[in-house]
């Protein structure tokens, strides 16, 4: 990447993830950036380089990094236990309000990742339909579970738009560069 300087730190760092990660990352973006710390909408790595982050934790980050409302109620909440897998009053509460902000929702069922969302809203459509298949984009992401993998690459790989890079954004008056995360959900098609 043109002009951005990685410390000795960060480049241990990547031959660490390189030797115990697959692909040397966490699966969603580029292996060369470790991120040290967000805050709002901005990311530094170890080495400094500040970066504005389209990606946001893939979406559940859409206020930005370490907002401090948040971070002031995971700080009340750390002592008295962070993971229930069983009827919690904040879930129920945060559940009540989904319902009533949305009148097409009667009913909400939490999970713990998209993928597993993913998979209950096909099994649920399956299920309603009485059908065994599913419409989904080609070469679309929709989960890791076999059923959202089919059809990741399209079968012509010229029905894939060029993967986005990581380049230094247009340099304004404070020189920040963009964060954006490479195409990384297809893979070519089987031979």
């Amino acid at each position: 990447m043109d002009g951005i300087t990685r410390s000795l730190d960060e480049q241990a760092l990547v031959r660490t993830a390189h030797r115990v990660l697959p692909a040397g990352g966490f699966g969603n973006f580029a292996s060369d950036i470790i991120i040290r710390e967000g805050r709002g909408g901005r990311v530094w790595d170890v080495s400094g380089n500040e970066y504005v982050d389209y990606l946001l934790g893939s979406g559940p980050m859409f206020i930005g990094h370490a907002h401090p409302e948040v971070t002031e109620a995971v700080l009340a909440q750390v002592p008295r236990g962070t993971t229930f897998f069983a009827n919690n009053e904040h879930g129920i509460r945060l559940a009540e309000a989904i319902v009533e902000a949305m009148p097409c929702a009667e009913q909400v069922r939490f999970v713990s990742s998209g993928s597993e969302a993913d998979m209950y809203a096909m099994r649920v459509a399956r299920a309603f339909r009485g059908r065994d298949r599913i419409l989904k984009s080609e070469g679309g992401y929709h989960g890791m579970s076999d059923w959202g993998l089919m059809s990741l690459a399209p079968k012509r790989l010229a029905d894939l738009r060029p993967p986005c890079r990581i380049r230094p954004a247009s340099r304004g008056a404070r020189g920040r560069r963009c964060w954006s995360p490479p195409s990384t959900t297809w893979m070519p098609p089987a031979r």
